[in-house]
């Protein structure tokens, strides 16, 4: 097996964490810790809405983009033998290393097999790679044309290092199914959580859906997302939908879709293709309504899509932007 080199994947996760056992010495009973209070709900106004409809559809690109990471090591590595070393050198400096928990033996990834990635400060083209990647397969199924994966996705601590950019740690877990056909890409997170490092610069956590599909054929796609989501920059709690899914051309930013972000005391925005920007396949429709009196308060009728999400989020499915991560 060759030094670790870097190839292109989509990353994200949620650290799941569990609490110890007693030291069977017959002593007292740890009291549990008492539960955290819930996150004040942001009331959304004229100076915060566009920050919260961002946020929103940051967190759940960032998870689906994470969650291609499963995908992209399911692919590179079912059914392949798997050499193991105790370390593995990086080019230019610390280290890697790959476990398998291994159910049948078979010394290869297979459906309820389970694959970690370890990194150590491993340093390749200016980035240094720290944390813990697992990947569980739990089912793995041919389709014409292509695969269909249903997989469990754990990212602990993972620290990405580039030279000139701010660092994030990312603890994050979904639960991925993937299908892939000669004519379509299809990717649905029923359930993922961030614990941390959701978005570069700011602090909370959120539990998302998303959902994603692709026609190939058609060159077509359908983008939903949803979910709650805190955040430190806005002190406090959000919840967001889209009852009508995102769509469009593939490798256009959308050009029909709603989604709704809810805050406190009725306070609701929207990020919405209506109005003159259903004409203008680069721009959107962003607003807030203060109160919930169903009046608007504040609007921009022609929002830059460039300022919510890169374009490349709506590429095919191979060309989507990428965050590179060493690799044997």
């Amino acid at each position: 097996m060759n030094g670790p080199r870097g190839i292109a994947t989509l990353i994200g996760s949620i650290l799941l964490s569990s609490c110890g056992g007693g030291d069977g010495a017959g002593g007292m009973v740890p009291q549990p810790s008492p539960t955290p209070a819930a996150p004040a709900r942001v009331t959304l106004g004229p100076t915060n809405y566009k920050n919260a409809v961002t946020l929103s559809m940051g967190v759940a690109s960032s998870a689906y983009m994470y969650s291609k990471l499963g995908v992209s090591i399911a692919d590179r590595w079912l059914n392949v033998p798997i050499s193991f070393f105790p370390l593995i050198a990086c080019p230019e400096g610390g280290s890697m290393s790959i476990e398998l928990t291994d159910k049948n033996s078979d010394r290869s990834l297979d459906p309820g097999d389970t694959v970690h990635f370890h990194w150590e400060r491993c340093r390749t083209q200016g980035t240094t790679t720290t944390g813990v990647v697992r990947v569980e397969v739990n089912e793995a199924t041919p389709t014409p044309g292509g695969r269909e994966y249903r997989l469990t996705l754990t990212i602990s601590d993972l620290k990405i290092e580039r030279d000139a950019s701010p660092p994030a740690t990312v603890n994050f877990i979904a639960q991925v199914h993937y299908t892939r056909t000669a004519t379509h890409d299809y990717t649905e997170i029923a359930n993922a959580q961030f614990n941390s490092g959701q978005v570069i610069g700011d602090t909370g956590t959120s539990t998302l859906q998303v959902a994603f599909y692709q026609d190939s054929a058609a060159q077509t796609y359908q983008y939903s997302v949803g979910g709650t989501v805190s955040s430190g920059t806005l002190g406090g709690e959000l919840e967001f939908a889209s009852p009508t899914p995102f769509s469009g051309v593939i490798g256009e930013y959308p050009s029909a879709g709603r989604m709704t972000v809810s805050g406190n005391a009725g306070s609701a925005a929207r990020l919405s293709e209506e109005g003159s920007a259903a004409a203008d396949v680069a721009t959107v429709l962003v607003a807030v309504d203060s109160n919930g009196d169903g009046t608007v308060d504040a609007s921009e009728a022609q929002h830059a899509w460039t300022s919510v999400v890169p374009v490349q989020l709506f590429a095919a499915y191979p060309d989507q932007v990428a965050v590179a991560v060493p690799m044997p």
